[in-house]
């Protein structure tokens, strides 16, 4: 395994450092493998009822979202931490395009490829009856769930490029780009912006005797951790646990379930099927999804796997206080790491429409984006909603680093896959 990573240090990850690091100083989870989404057509895309099979799809109105109030949520959303953005570079619009004539009256399907209940969820759940203000136009915003990811994912890269189906989605998507069934390219997709980011963690149960993760090392009792990984591929960015858990001797068992998004996760953790849970986001949700679970220790920081530079600070129940696991390996692991770990975290909640959209809705929808995250009434709201800081990065900007994160890591998609079959058979159950 040593020599696999001196390998991969050596033959072009530190490139795949520089790239991402100068790309993010301007993670729901790996799914099941699905039978492939149809294709939709404009026709079908614009009923008021979507097309594919109820056992695949679940939608919730606007109206009904508003149930939700962002004041039921904790009374104090963790301060972001700002970053320089570069300024981005505006496209060039059809002269005589008339956004608000294009929105009037039309409806925008926000696709989730998570069940109700996680942190993408309540994002996309947000912006159905917060952000159409925003918008020339004014259109309505309806959330349609289709799980797995990868399903959704296909279902929006082969949307009509027109603006009225984007998908907020939980991580950039990387990994999953290399899995079998995939047909979408992230180097070409319509990227809108990036609301948060560069946040990741291990938790772990009140059941386990660890306290951080190196009081882990050779420690008494394994870890579990659900994930849906029905091959190595589909093992995806969570590589990375196993990853440090065979860097530092941690007892790990990867249980593969069907599904594993934020929903099913909450679940598993309450019936005690796993013992410990790797996310992005969700620490700061938790006050919001899971009242006392952080207060009262029923889960526990365990290691902090965010991106390099950025801290998981204390959210509205507790600090987290375990160290970030880039700061305890050597230098010749961090290219690898970095490799593994930062296609889930440079970037997290993100939105995105098919590859193609025209330059004037696409520049609405990035401006209206743009303006909702600058009103400091919308910002908070949302963060107060959803328990997830903001860290907002404009369509243009997010589009290029998209693009160099993507392109580095397929560069070196074949040392990063050796090392996916190494974990994956010796931590997948």
């Amino acid at each position: 395994m040593m020599k696999l990573i001196r390998k991969l240090g050596a033959i072009g990850a530190v490139s795949l450092v520089l790239a991402i690091v100068l790309a993010a100083c301007g993670g729901d989870d790996p799914t099941a493998t699905p039978p492939p989404a149809a294709t939709p057509t404009p026709e079908t895309m614009m009923e008021e009822q979507p097309t594919p099979t109820p056992d695949t799809m679940m939608e919730e109105k606007p109206e009904e979202a508003m149930e939700e109030k962002p004041d039921e949520a904790m009374e104090e959303a963790p301060e972001p931490t700002p970053t320089a953005r570069p300024t981005p570079t505006p496209l060039p619009v059809e002269p005589g395009f008339d956004a608000e004539s294009y929105f009037r009256g039309r409806t925008i399907r926000i696709m989730v490829g998570f069940n109700p209940g996680g942190g993408t969820d309540a994002q996309a759940r947000f912006m159905s009856r917060a952000w159409s203000e925003y918008i020339p136009g004014n259109p309505r915003l309806v959330v349609t769930n289709m799980t797995p990811v990868i399903t959704q994912r296909n279902f929006v890269w082969n949307s009509e490029p027109d603006g009225f189906t984007i998908a907020v989605e939980a991580t950039p998507g990387i990994f999953d780009q290399v899995t079998d069934l995939a047909q979408f390219d992230l180097r070409e997709v319509s990227m809108i912006g990036v609301t948060s980011g560069k946040d990741a963690f291990w938790v772990t149960h009140n059941s386990t005797p660890y306290e951080c993760i190196e009081t882990a090392i050779d420690g008494p009792v394994t870890l579990t951790l659900g994930t849906s990984a029905p091959t190595p591929a589909d093992l995806g960015s969570t590589v990375a646990i196993p990853y440090i858990a065979d860097q530092f001797n941690v007892p790990l068992e990867i249980k593969n379930v069907a599904a594993a998004g934020s929903a099913e996760q909450y679940l598993m953790l309450e019936r005690g099927d796993v013992n410990s849970w790797y996310s992005s986001t969700v620490w700061y949700q938790l006050p919001v999804t899971r009242p006392g679970w952080t207060r009262d220790r029923f889960i526990k920081p365990f290691a902090d796997l965010s991106f390099p530079g950025y801290v998981l600070g204390p959210n509205a129940e507790g600090p987290f206080d375990c160290p970030q696991v880039a700061d305890l390996l050597p230098d010749d692991q961090q290219p690898v790491w970095l490799a593994m770990n930062a296609p889930r975290t440079y970037a997290s909640k993100n939105i995105i429409g098919p590859p193609g959209i025209p330059a004037g809705p696409l520049t609405a929808l990035r401006d209206a984006l743009a303006n909702a995250m600058a009103d400091p009434a919308f910002a908070a709201d949302m963060e107060k909603f959803t328990g997830i800081p903001n860290n907002f990065t404009h369509g243009a900007v997010a589009q290029q680093e998209l693009f160099d994160a993507t392109q580095q890591f397929l560069d070196n998609q074949g040392l990063i896959s050796e090392i996916q079959q190494a974990m994956y058979q010796k931590y997948v159950r």
